[in-house]
């Protein structure tokens, strides 16, 4: 988890791929040797995104990532995109529009700055 958070941050610069090992989707099924994959799964401003089909498997990650404290607040600000490959490559790309991106970035820096004074 602590690896996919630092992904999700840096796709904000581009879209980030994590290869992730067969061989620990393998264990966690038991030995069985399962095509695992999702074209698309979103999660925009902190909600999945229902409008695809999501599949077991992109359910679960986004419980996962939802479950997180820290990654959950991260999402409530971002629209980020997921897909996983059949070779196990982790696809994060960060598609919130750029105005709104500004937006929240002035935000931050003046509560900062009001924090400060």
């Amino acid at each position: 988890m602590p690896l996919i958070a630092l992904f999700l941050k840096k796709s904000a610069t581009g879209p980030q791929k994590i290869q992730l090992n067969q061989t620990d989707f393998e264990r966690a099924l038991g030995g069985r040797k399962l095509k695992l994959s999702f074209t698309r799964m979103e999660i925009n401003q902190g909600r999945l995104n229902n409008l695809n089909k999501n599949t077991a498997l992109a359910q679960e990650l986004a419980a996962v990532l939802l479950d997180d404290a820290a990654v959950k607040n991260y999402l409530r600000t971002r629209n980020i995109s997921f897909a996983f490959s059949l070779s196990n490559e982790l696809l994060i790309s960060d598609e919130t529009p750029i105005a709104e991106t500004q937006t929240q970035e002035e935000a931050l820096t003046d509560e900062s700055v009001a924090l400060n004074a």
